[in-house]
């Protein structure tokens, strides 16, 4: 395998759920908003179709949510 074709295998660098996104506030993955929210998966998508979310996406294409956000929801 040449240089040049390995390169496209290489790993996209990942955000863990407690690292922050853009600034100091800690973001949360999908499962662990689910589990902070008790919700499922399905409803977590409708809320975000629905506008009541607003998750950033990882250069991987992982959703991840900003705790206070989800504080808010609990409230």
């Amino acid at each position: 395998m040449h240089a040049k074709d390995r390169a496209q295998y290489t790993m996209k660098p990942t955000i863990t759920p407690t690292q922050p996104i853009s600034d100091s506030e800690p973001w949360v993955n999908t499962a662990a908003a689910c589990k902070h929210l008790s919700i499922s998966s399905p409803t977590i998508r409708r809320w975000i179709k629905a506008g009541k979310l607003k998750p950033k996406r990882t250069p991987t294409g992982e959703l991840r949510f900003r705790k206070s956000e989800l504080d808010t929801l609990l409230d």
